[in-house]
């Protein structure tokens, strides 16, 4: 699958995860423009469920060993936070809960007993100066990740300095086939 090059860049000031950024441990942003073709109207939802869906084996793996590891110190498992979310009524997109949602954005996550995690699928246009590198002068889009991470105590302190060059990979890897699977797929 081909892949298109991924930018870090500034915590999006446009983003209602904002409010959260002074506070936070751990915060990341990373940027992918969008392809331009159709003039296609993206939705935060439809980015979303292509983000975090259809994950490579690797980190299927990657996720099991987490929740067989994290289990064992009172962690909820991904699926019981999927479950817990259902039982509860609240959406999911794969398996982290739907917390809010505008036309620009989306944000899923979760408060756990380690940490209180948001991630936000953000649309947005791409700065000028990304336009002109594109080629030309078209009207173009770029969806921005954000994740925003608050600790509870010095597990969850632990918990993501070891997880955070995965996470990195993670969003990165995702962002990079992101456009490729929008143009071939529905979500």
């Amino acid at each position: 699958m081909p892949v298109t090059p991924i930018r870090a860049v500034s915590f999006p000031g446009e983003s209602r995860l904002r409010p959260s950024y002074k506070s936070a441990y751990f915060i990341d942003a990373f940027a992918v423009t969008l392809p331009t073709q159709g003039s296609k109207a993206y939705r935060p939802d439809f980015l979303a469920k292509a983000f975090f869906t259809e994950w490579p084996a690797w980190f299927s793996l990657l996720m099991w060993i987490r929740d067989q590891v994290m289990s064992v110190f009172g962690v909820k498992r991904s699926t019981e936070i999927q479950a817990a979310a259902a039982k509860k009524g609240i959406e999911t997109i794969a398996v982290f809960p739907v917390i809010s949602r505008s036309n620009n954005e989306i944000i899923l996550g979760e408060n756990d007993s380690h940490l209180n995690f948001q991630t936000s699928i953000l649309i947005r246009d791409v700065q000028p100066s990304m336009a002109n590198d594109r080629g030309g002068d078209e009207s173009c889009k770029e969806v921005v990740a954000t994740t925003v991470v608050h600790c509870h105590g010095l597990f969850g302190k632990a918990y993501i300095t070891i997880i955070k060059p995965f996470h990195v990979l993670i969003v990165k890897y995702n962002l990079a086939r992101l456009p490729n699977k929008i143009v071939t797929k529905e979500y």
